[in-house]
This record gives structure tokens, C-alpha cells and sequence, in this order.
């Protein structure tokens, strides 16, 4: 049995996988091997600690994805460690918030760097170690990587793209035994998003406009990851899943609808019968 590599693991989402793997495996009767990567070193030793409880075994592994030798690095660690690798989370990732008119070219670097070459660099790095185990890859990519998000331009690109690199890797990489899917989440309750939620009327706002009325917690999107590295999703591949309340269904319903509503009403009127 080898390891599960997650990314951006110290907070949030990432935090949130981390720990419903560990506790999957713990209501199996089994412990989690999970490796933790993340470059807030003292939050993962958090996290591990609190893995720990749940009995699992952790490798913690703090660094920066933006670069081009860590991902094989972090990947190489996990598989030494843990003698294999049987799944890889891709969840690390950052937005630069900026309109595109003059948007900085080292931010628009930087965004890409993380959110669309570090899955790639490894994906790369692992394919031997998950083809040998017949594991799976899930990238954490966004409802933006299909909606234009101002002022998240470059988020929105990156996310585009890790997309389709999903899309690719998974028709390439499929006849080798490996899946690959992605997970995109909606609007999402994080440590990264707080400012977004710090306004009680700006959240009432956007819980409005979800169909299940809140916003959505990274426990939510732990949940869609674990059964998409399980053997219950074992003929999907290439696939995107959406996780967002239903909210990227909306966009005809949030328009004024008042015609339609009157013309609907005087349907629903009953009929005066013509005199004989």
C-alpha cells in the first residue's frame, strides 16, 4: 500500500481531503498514509497532528510549487517514504486578483507556475509509481475555469488550462491504467475567501444566488475528492466534477423573469366560456 500525495494541504480545502481521507481509512479499520505538502510548514504540522489522532501516518513536506524541481522532489519523497504512491491531490494553487489591461506579467507567471504547470510537473512525476498501483489524480481546478471571474482573470486562465490538461492526461494516460478527473469547486468557505464573506449582507448575497441557499464548506469538496480517488468511481475518467450548490445553473434564472411570471399568471386565470 503506498501513499496519497495532497497539495496546499495546511488550509482549507486542502486541510479538508486530508482529513476525510484519514477518516475514511480510520472507519475502514485501516490507517491513511498521507504525505502533506504546503509551504506554511507550521500550519502542516498542525494538520499532521490532528491526522495523527485519526491514526494516521503522515509525511509532512514543506516547499513551493512555483519552481521547477519541487513537484518531482515532493513526489520522489512520498514514494521513498511510503514504498509507492496510490493517489495524488492537486490542490495547492493562488489567485492575483487585477484587471487584465495591465495586468503584471510576473503575477500572470506566478498564477500559471501554480495552478497549471506544478499539476503537470506531478502528474509527470508520478505516472511510474501510479501506473504501478493503478491509483488516481484529481486537480483541484474551478467553476471559473468554465466562467469569467473578474477581477481573477489570470485565476480564471490557469484554471481554464488545468482543465484541459486534465482532459489530456486522462485520454493519454488512460490506456496506461490511471485516471485522471477534475473537481471544481464553487463558492467555498475558506481561509482563502474570508474577505469575501467578511460582509454579512455580501454572503446573504451570494447564498441567495446558490440554489441550496449557502455557501459551501471544504468538508463539501473532501467529500467529492474521496470518491473520486475510490474504487466507486473506478470507470471515471477525464471527467469534471462541479461541486457548487448548483450555482453555475443560475444564469437565466437571475435574470428579471417578470414578463414570463405575468404571462404564466394569466394562463393560470380561469376561462370566461363564450355565450351560446
Amino acid at each position: 500500500m503506498g501513499g496519497i500525495l495532497v497539495t496546499g494541504a495546511a488550509r482549507g480545502i486542502g486541510r479538508a481531503i486530508a482529513l476525510r481521507l484519514a477518516q475514511d481509512a480510520h472507519d475502514q479499520g485501516a490507517r491513511a498514509q498521507l504525505t502533506l505538502l504546503d509551504q506554511h510548514a507550521a500550519e502542516l504540522d498542525v494538520v499532521a497532528a490532528e491526522l495523527q489522532a485519526l491514526g494516521a501516518r503522515v509525511q509532512v513536506l514543506a516547499g513551493d510549487l512555483s519552481g521547477l524541481d519541487f513537484a518531482a522532489q515532493a513526489v520522489a519523497a512520498a514514494v521513498q517514504h511510503w514504498g509507492g504512491l496510490d493517489g495524488l491531490v492537486s490542490n495547492a494553487g493562488a489567485a492575483f486578483p487585477g484587471a487584465l489591461s495591465d495586468y503584471p506579467v510576473a503575477d500572470w507567471d506566478r498564477t500559471f507556475a501554480l495552478n497549471t504547470r506544478a499539476p503537470l510537473l506531478l502528474a509527470q512525476a508520478a505516472l511510474a509509481p501510479l501506473r504501478a498501483s493503478g491509483g488516481s489524480i484529481v486537480v483541484i481546478t474551478s467553476v471559473s475555469a468554465s466562467h469569467a471571474t473578474p477581477p481573477l482573470g489570470a485565476y480564471s486562465a490557469s484554471k481554464a488550462a488545468a482543465l484541459m490538461l486534465v482532459r489530456q492526461l486522462a485520454t493519454e494516460w488512460g490506456p496506461l491504467g490511471l485516471r485522471i478527473n477534475a473537481l471544481s469547486p464553487g463558492l467555498i468557505a475558506t481561509p482563502g475567501t474570508a474577505l469575501a464573506y467578511a460582509d454579512p449582507a455580501a454572503k446573504a448575497h451570494r447564498e441567495q444566488r446558490v440554489p441550496l441557499r449557502r455557501i459551501g464548506e471544504p468538508g463539501d469538496i473532501a467529500g467529492a475528492v474521496s470518491f473520486l480517488l475510490s474504487d466507486a468511481a473506478a470507470y471515471i475518467n477525464g471527467a469534471e466534477l462541479v461541486v457548487d450548490g448548483g450555482l453555475t445553473h443560475t444564469m437565466m434564472a437571475s435574470l428579471p423573469q417578470q414578463a414570463w411570471q405575468d404571462q404564466a399568471a394569466q394562463r393560470r386565470l380561469p376561462q370566461t366560456a363564450a355565450a351560446g
